[in-house]
């Protein structure tokens, strides 16, 4: 059970944390069948408020169980009991830990959080750690993930696991979630660190908290539906969130946008064009040659001169790059001879001393050529780098 970090009930300090965590085992304790044939339980509600309803509770659990002489029968001061308050390590909260039912014996609360929950025991930390490990990520990375898999369930009693999709993902899985209308991703093929093994989405599956009656959720997604329904991350919800996310820095992890809240990435991209570092990448591990910024992609379409608009990431993974007749038309006549790069190769775009008239199946030729430069970087995905 975690400790208070300080007095609950009257006078007490009452943080709002540790009033959760007294309030919860006095919910979910009863009162004895002696004195209670009912055996109501001594608070019907968590809410991180120690109003008059936990103070009366307080003092009626210290009447039945601590203030009383061994008979049951006759009230007594005791020492080390300080009526109407419970204390860490005091008898009260001895007593009423004691009490607490054995489902409920590792309670926990996160700081500032009303919100308490059943610690996770050690086969859920390893379920997570073997699904990690099954996964695709750079090497070092994972280190880094499975780090923090650690500190998540060793500090706060959470096994914290990755998400659907939440690993490397191929430039396809991108297009498919981007074009999805899930709104879980801003990013095109290629232009997620996801894509490169460095990126990783966390979640809360199966977090045991409780709801202001004592029940246990059961069924927690990885996005905490059943805690924030509306998924606006606002209170207790965004505690969560940051308690990952601090608990990721501290582990050499960096956070990914401010909406983005289950994403951890292995490098601040602060200030950093995610465009720019693909289109490196393509001209690093493709035929032609690229610039990007922006989401948006220009390339020398082979012909080793000047740079053409070719549209975005998701247009020219779906092979709707923005080629058209007259583009590659200029394009043939302003840069005649073919670059280095596609010398002696087959291409749809070398030109020869007299340029024959551009088609549209010349059209989609190079716009499939544009998506085999993709496929190329999404194939040496192991070989991008950050900067």
């Amino acid at each position: 059970m975690q400790q208070l970090t300080g007095t609950v009930g009257e006078g007490g300090a009452n943080a709002r944390h540790d009033v959760a965590l007294v309030q919860a085992m006095l919910v979910v304790t009863t009162r004895p069948s002696a004195l209670d044939p009912k055996q109501s339980p001594y608070l019907d509600k968590i809410d991180g408020d120690c109003g008059n309803h936990t103070k009366d509770a307080i003092r009626q659990f210290q009447t039945d169980q601590v203030f009383v002489d061994p008979s049951g029968r006759v009230s007594r001061m005791v020492p080390g009991a300080t009526p109407g308050l419970v204390r860490e390590g005091d008898v009260t909260c001895t007593k009423l830990l004691s009490a607490v039912p054995a489902a409920f014996k590792d309670l926990r609360v996160l700081a500032k959080s009303k919100i308490v929950y059943v610690a996770a025991e050690g086969a859920a930390r390893n379920a997570a750690f073997n699904h990690a490990n099954q996964l695709t990520f750079q090497p070092q990375f994972r280190s880094s993930v499975i780090s923090l898999l650690s500190r998540m369930f060793d500090a706060f009693g959470i096994a914290i696991d990755v998400c659907e999709a939440g690993d490397r993902r191929t430039f396809q899985t991108q297009y498919e979630l981007l074009t999805s209308r899930r709104n879980v991703t801003n990013a095109g093929p290629g232009e997620s660190n996801h894509n490169f093994g460095q990126a990783v989405d966390l979640g809360f599956p199966g977090l045991r908290w409780l709801r202001e009656d004592g029940t246990p959720v059961e069924n927690e997604s990885a996005w905490l539906h059943q805690l924030d329904p509306t998924q606006t991350a606002r209170d207790d919800a965004l505690i969560f969130w940051n308690t990952l996310r601090q608990s990721g820095a501290q582990v050499g992890l960096f956070r990914g946008p401010e909406s983005d809240r289950p994403h951890l990435q292995a490098w601040s991209d602060v200030g950093i064009d995610m465009a720019n570092r693909l289109a490196a990448h393509l001209t690093r591990v493709g035929k032609m040659r690229w610039t990007g910024r922006s989401q948006r992609y220009q390339c020398d379409l082979g012909f080793g001169g000047r740079f053409f608009d070719v549209g975005s990431a998701t247009q020219i993974w779906s092979r709707q790059a923005t080629i058209t007749v007259e583009v590659l038309s200029q394009a043939r006549k302003q840069n005649p001879a073919p670059s280095a790069r596609t010398a002696g190769r087959p291409s749809p775009a070398v030109a020869t001393a007299a340029p024959p008239k551009v088609t549209v199946d010349d059209v989609a030729a190079m716009r499939d050529a544009l998506r085999a430069d993709f496929d190329a970087s999404d194939g040496s995905w192991q070989t991008w780098t950050a900067r």
